[in-house]
């Protein structure tokens, strides 16, 4: 095994009843611009990243996001894990370009979250990864959509804490030498009252604060192709459930 394989083997994940079946998927990973639920993550995938690549980049958020909720377990400090979360990701191969933390208060109490955090997503991502993203055109869209959506649904057992959400979005497009860049924002709302629908719960009358870190990195197509047996036996028992289409 190499260096990277003993680090993903390594890792401590959350326990999962599901039995191990590495030849099942939910998702459909296809060419073209394409979104995926991926645990707490929005992600999407730019038509200039490579279908085959696809599966392996997912599974590594996956594994990401997996390790740090292990290992923060019920400490909810979001700057902890953000920073556990770029770790692992360093860890498996992705070069971390630019990092940062960021916070910000939302006192409109008569807006519903996923409007709220439109402009905040747009803004971390930049204007490059905002153009014609299908992420933001989904939140956008959210209003037509009932409560009870697949995806929805999905994102919300995955995201939920007491009085809070965390949830990230992240746009992997194409890097130098075949190889990707993953462009991600994540964010962690802390409201005065308990969240009932993620991306629908209007904000309490004391408003929410908006814990954000965005990060920017890139990995070679060689070091994607190296980890992808490894990382999909890793994530295996959790992929069927944490890994989903977004349909819009």
């Amino acid at each position: 095994m190499t260096k990277l394989d003993n680090y993903i083997d390594s890792l401590d994940l959350p326990t999962s009843t599901r039995a191990v079946d590495i030849a099942k998927t939910a998702a459909e990973f296809t060419s073209g611009q394409q979104a995926l639920v991926i645990d707490s993550q929005l992600a999407e995938f730019k038509p200039t990243v490579g279908q085959a690549l696809r599966p392996t980049i997912s599974y590594g958020l996956l594994l990401g996001q997996l390790a740090a909720n292990k290992a923060m377990d019920s400490d909810s400090d979001a700057k902890k894990w953000f920073t556990t979360y770029n770790s692992v990701m360093g860890n498996i191969g992705w070069v971390l370009q630019t990092g940062e933390l960021a916070k910000q208060e939302i006192s409109d109490t008569t807006v519903a979250l996923h409007k709220a955090i439109i402009p905040i997503i747009a803004a971390a991502l930049g204007p490059a990864a905002a153009v014609g993203s299908i992420i933001l055109e989904a939140l956008k869209g959210l209003e037509s959509m009932g409560e009870d959506a697949p995806w929805i649904t999905l994102f919300q057992e995955s995201s939920q804490t007491v009085k809070g959400a965390r949830f990230g979005v992240s746009v992997v497009d194409a890097g130098p030498g075949g190889g990707a860049t993953l462009q991600s924002a994540y964010f962690s709302v802390n409201a005065a009252r308990k969240i009932t629908q993620v991306l629908f719960f209007k904000i309490a009358s004391e408003g929410a604060t908006v814990d954000g870190a965005k990060s920017n990195f890139s990995i070679g197509d060689q070091v994607i192709r190296d980890t992808k047996n490894a990382l999909r036996k890793k994530v295996a028992p959790f992929i069927v459930s944490n890994i989903e289409n977004i349909k819009i």
